[in-house]
């Protein structure tokens, strides 16, 4: 199986950030949602770093994250998904971020949440695999 990507320049280049939040939940459908209506106005700031906001009634706690200096998150999609999973997929770019809201269930976001700890390895493979620095 392989993967396409394509990527629009746009995307890499912009400043202008897609409005994005990573959500702890499963939502079965990739129909466009109206978040700034029925989500957005429903967040509160609860200390300098966090938010509050709810979702179908369950309790989220979120921060703001930014995706480390010298990289530029994508938002990837696919038109459609193959029904044998060892045929070509294809996706395309929507939009590009810097930052992202992640939202918890009822605890706030750490560093030992696995995305954020993610982000973290990407400065760890730069120490390791990176150029040499010589005194």
């Amino acid at each position: 199986m392989s993967i396409h990507l394509e990527i629009k320049k746009e995307h890499l280049e912009t400043e202008m950030d897609t409005v994005l939040h990573s959500m702890p939940c499963k939502i079965y459908g990739d129909t466009p949602a109206n978040v700034s209506t029925y989500f957005t106005p429903y967040i509160r700031k609860s200390d300098d770093k966090h938010y509050d906001a709810s979702f179908r009634g369950y309790p989220l706690q979120g921060k703001v994250i930014t995706v480390p200096e010298g990289y530029k998150g994508l938002v990837l999609h696919e038109q459609k998904k193959p029904a044998n999973p060892k045929k070509e997929r294809k996706f395309v770019s929507t939009g590009g971020f810097s930052k992202f809201t992640y939202w918890n269930f009822d605890k706030l976001p750490s560093k030992n949440d696995t995305i954020v700890s993610a982000l973290d390895w990407i400065d760890i493979a730069e120490a390791l695999h990176g150029p040499e620095e010589r005194s």
